[in-house]
């Protein structure tokens, strides 16, 4: 019996199997995303139209329509739409890339800096983070600046113990230099990088490295300075871009300051744990984070825990003095980071229940804890999107007779620009005046302020032909969209409809198509505005199709002119 025993081979553990089923979950579901081909949405359109319509060299130049984005990022996107021509799938590439990317690197990285069980945990909360796996498959580049965040974070955590290393200075050094280059928040993470550093060299008697530290910081400011100053400052102090933000600063004194610090916690708690954030348990994050940053200051981790946390904790300081908006996007590049200090406070807590309830294991506690991500991203799989213009505009062009002209809604025009334009052979004088009419002070801004009452005949320069159809782009109703204050005012411009309406008339043959979109958020009724203007002026709806947040009517009026 002793010699079978002796030749019974002992059963084999698979450490990595858990780890890889994580794993592939979380790439699924970022691929499953990017397979939905969804339309682009407003900001994506937005930022497709500066790529489509630009060279490299003019890339190098700030944005149109309120866009901001990095010159790597934009050129890798012109390369992509170059090979592979200019669509969804292209366009969403690189950042299916970086989303995919992220979940391997946050399970190297948070090997470097966690024990096994909360790097399997940081993992979870990563591949299941509803907010990341929807970036992977925006046109974006909020994914990229999460993987940028994780990656030099992991080149300071290979540091960290070993700052003789010639080697490992390099690779960080580097690592900041490409990050400030690619990635507009990168410059947090270097502060968190710069602080963790320095705190580790005065806690190990090194402060002789203080100097080499400094030096590295300025050679990561620079860059990001002058990239700062000659590409994206016009754009982030624009009158248009300030007014629109500033509800989403909370600096001391502001009006309406609860306010403000209730929805940017909401907001920061959308960016790092969207599960606790849609179950309204926001609170919970905070105190996870809290035991994590704690647990890891305890254990002698200082450095690693202000490596992980400044990042995300900087913009919060900064919008004190106005300087950065707190908004979930923007927020993301730390959400990873955030949630390898989650991870500890879960671990934490699910050991503490099992100290004092032994019947209860630590795994159940993390599960639990665990569990909102996987719910909230697997509903978010199966959630129908928003804004679909693609298949309106197909549907559009299945049934517009010869010469049928067409109104669209000023909230959608970019989408249009980018789903009815035929970019083999663009118009690209036709699509410059287009963006200018439709970007912040344009007539036909998608989320214009209110101008007043209207005067009569407003709206009329906006149109142009397409193909031997006329195209009526949409002044801006005056309902404008704005973090904290929401929509204002809630009705549009007096005289807006009446207008809208003497235009589609005056361009009828007896018939007009008019395509709509994004109309009914908050509450609003702008659609129904439009419909009664119809009626009142003697027209009648022929045709409606929806599609999501879209519409599709066919309209007719007794006579081609008012």
């Amino acid at each position: 019996m002793a010699t079978a025993d002796r030749n019974v081979a002992p059963p084999r553990t698979r450490p990595w199997l858990l780890p890889g089923v994580i794993l592939a979950a979380g790439l699924v579901l970022r691929l499953l995303e990017y397979l939905r081909k969804d339309s682009l949405w407003g900001d994506e359109a937005m930022l497709a139209l500066n790529v489509a319509t630009r060279s490299f060299h003019e890339l190098t130049r700030p944005l149109d329509l309120a866009q901001i984005a990095s010159v790597p990022f934009l050129w890798a996107e012109r390369l992509m739409i170059s090979l592979f021509g200019v669509n969804e799938w292209a366009l969403r590439a690189a950042p299916l890339i970086a989303g995919c990317v992220l979940c391997f690197a946050v399970i190297v990285v948070a090997r470097r800096i966690l024990a096994p069980d909360e790097a399997l945990v940081a993992l979870v909360l990563v591949a299941f983070s509803q907010m990341l796996i929807r970036y992977t498959a925006e046109f974006k580049p909020y994914g990229l600046d999460a993987l940028l965040a994780v990656c030099l974070v992991g080149a300071a955590a290979g540091l960290i113990g070993r700052m003789h290393h010639g080697r490992s200075w390099g690779v960080l050094a580097a690592a900041g230099t490409i990050a400030v280059l690619c990635s507009l928040a990168s410059v947090f993470v270097c502060l968190g990088v710069i602080v963790a550093l320095a705190v580790h060299a005065l806690r190990s008697n090194r402060a002789n490295l203080l100097p080499r530290i400094g030096l590295m910081g300025l050679a990561w400011a620079i860059p990001f300075a002058v990239g700062y100053a000659e590409l994206y400052q016009r754009e982030s102090n624009a009158p248009y871009m300030r007014a629109f933000w500033e509800g989403a600063f909370i600096a001391p004194g502001s009006p309406y300051f609860s306010a403000r610090l209730s929805i940017a916690s909401a907001e920061l708690s959308r960016a790092i744990y969207p599960g606790m954030a849609l179950l309204g348990l926001g609170m919970v994050t905070v105190l996870l984070l809290l035991l994590g940053g704690i647990a890891l200051w305890r254990r002698n981790q200082a450095p690693h825990a202000l490596l992980l946390l400044v990042p995300g904790l900087a913009p919060i300081v900064a919008s004190t003095f106005g300087l950065y908006p707190i908004a979930a996007r923007l927020m993301l590049f730390s959400a990873p980071l955030f949630l390898m200090v989650a991870a500890v406070g879960i671990m934490v807590v699910g050991r503490a229940v099992h100290a004092r309830i032994g019947r209860v294991p630590t795994r159940w506690v993390t599960a639990l804890l665990v569990l909102p991500a996987v719910i909230t991203s697997l509903a978010y799989a199966m959630q129908e999107r928003d804004e679909q213009m693609r298949p309106l505009v197909q549907l559009l062009d299945q049934r517009w007779g010869q010469g049928d002209p067409v109104y669209v809604y000023h909230r959608v025009v970019p989408a249009w620009l980018f789903y009815s334009t035929n970019w083999a052979a663009p118009n690209l004088r036709q699509l410059a005046w287009a963006m200018t009419v439709s970007g912040p002070g344009g007539l036909g801004h998608e989320n214009g302020p209110t101008r007043g009452p209207r005067p009569a005949g407003e709206g009329r320069g906006l149109a142009y032909e397409l193909e031997d159809h006329k195209v009526l782009l949409g002044a801006s109703s005056g309902v404008q969209a704005r973090p904290l204050f929401g929509y204002r005012p809630r009705r549009p411009d007096k005289g807006w409809a009446f207008n809208e309406i003497q235009r589609m008339r005056a361009a009828a043959n007896p018939r007009i198509w008019m395509i709509l979109g994004n109309a009914s958020h908050a509450g609003l009724d702008l659609e129904r505005d439009l419909a009664l203007e119809v009626i009142d002026q003697g027209g009648r709806v022929l045709s409606q199709d929806f599609i999501q947040d879209g519409a599709l009517y066919q309209l007719e009026f007794p006579s081609g002119a008012p």
